[in-house]
């Protein structure tokens, strides 16, 4: 049987998967300040500096036996990859979360939180008619796609999951707040900073808030 969300500390070990990009560089740093300890899964490895209670692993999402030797110990596990938005066709994100919901169940790991967008599934009505046709529609379709089938498999998973649903990302200074819902009230594409999206997502870790739910969060 999977651990309930309870049976975690304060103190937590957590596999970072993304932590090269701008909300996975946060979600490492946040979390080594709040005192856990980051495993930091990526291929390149050199582009990490090293710090106390950071563990970096290389290692391609790909790569089902990489991945499971990743998740392996861990209380919990946060998602925050991407890739080239414009025109891709390879899932890089459903993907991954196939290995790595695979892993988590033959580790007994229950707890993740991924990155999706605002738009994605049943939240594409929500937002202007230009995003929903053009950017989302058109421009990122494929890799609104992604973000689709990765949060499909999610919810058809036995996790304690969450999936985080953002606007437009900002590398502005964290404003320290942010409205978050999943019940179609926020509009607009909005935006959030990097910084704000990973205080959420480490917060969400001892929270059952938004458990097996996709919140949209914005400023």
């Amino acid at each position: 049987m999977i651990p309930r969300l309870s049976s975690v500390g304060d103190s937590m070990k957590i596999v970072v998967f993304g932590p090269t990009g701008g909300t996975g560089q946060q979600l490492v740093a946040q979390g080594l300040a709040a005192g856990h300890e980051v495993t930091a899964f990526t291929r390149s490895p050199a582009a990490i500096a090293m710090r106390l209670g950071l563990t970096v692993m290389a290692g391609g999402t790909g790569d089902p036996h990489a991945v499971e030797r990743a998740v392996a110990g861990r209380d919990a596990v946060l998602c925050a990859l991407g890739g080239s938005p414009v025109r891709r066709t390879e899932r890089v994100c459903a993907t991954a979360i196939g290995h790595i919901v695979a892993a988590m169940a033959r580790q007994r790991v229950s707890r993740v939180l991924a990155i999706s967008t605002f738009g994605a599934g049943d939240s594409r009505g929500q937002v202007s008619w230009f995003a929903r046709t053009v950017l989302l529609g058109c421009l990122l379709r494929s890799e609104v796609a992604d973000k689709e089938a990765m949060e499909s498999l999610l919810a058809a998973s036995q996790l304690e999951w969450t999936v985080v649903r953002v606007g437009l990302l900002t590398d502005e200074t964290p404003h320290g707040r942010w409205r978050v819902a999943d019940d179609g009230s926020l509009r607009g594409m909005g935006k959030i900073p990097r910084a704000d999206v990973a205080a959420f997502m480490l917060a969400q870790l001892k929270s059952a808030t938004w458990l097996r739910r996709r919140p949209v969060i914005v400023t």
